[in-house]
C-alpha cells in the first residue's frame, strides 16, 4: 500500500464527515439513447452522490485561463466506479453545472481527490 492509497482514505474520511460535507453534491453522467441516428431514443442519467465541498474558483485558475470568475470549484473524494469526464455534470443543491475542467490529485498514479471546475448554464 502506497502513501497515496492512505491519503485517498484520509480524503474520503474528511470529505464524508458531516462537519465538512456540504449539502447535496452529485456527479451526473448522461448516456445518449442507443437507437438509430435519426431516432436515438431517450438518454439516461446516472446520478451518484459525492462526498464533496464547493466554493468559488481560486484566482490561480482564473489567472491561468482554466476558469472564469463566476465558476465554482468542487473538491470531491474519489468514488469507486466513477470515471469523471469533461462531458459530465455536477449538481449542487439541485442546480446543474457543466464540468469545464477536471484536475486529478495527484496528476499521475493513485488518485487522492478530484477537483472539478464547474460553470452554471454552460452547454
Amino acid at each position: 500500500m502506497s502513501i497515496y492509497d492512505e491519503m485517498q482514505k484520509v480524503a474520503q474520511e474528511i470529505l464524508s464527515d458531516p462537519e465538512f460535507k456540504q449539502s447535496v453534491i452529485q456527479h451526473v453522467q448522461i448516456t445518449p439513447g442507443v437507437g438509430p441516428v435519426d431516432n436515438p431514443g431517450p438518454s439516461s442519467e446516472v446520478v451518484t452522490a459525492l462526498d464533496a465541498t464547493a466554493r468559488g474558483v481560486s484566482f490561480k485558475y482564473v489567472a491561468s485561463g482554466l476558469a472564469v470568475a463566476g465558476d465554482l470549484q468542487v473538491t470531491a473524494a474519489v468514488k469507486a466506479g466513477i470515471t469523471p469526464k469533461q462531458s459530465d455534470f455536477i449538481d449542487i443543491d439541485g442546480v446543474r453545472y457543466k464540468i469545464m475542467q477536471i484536475l486529478f490529485r495527484p496528476a499521475a498514479g493513485v488518485k487522492v481527490a478530484w477537483t472539478f471546475i464547474v460553470q452554471r448554464g454552460a452547454a
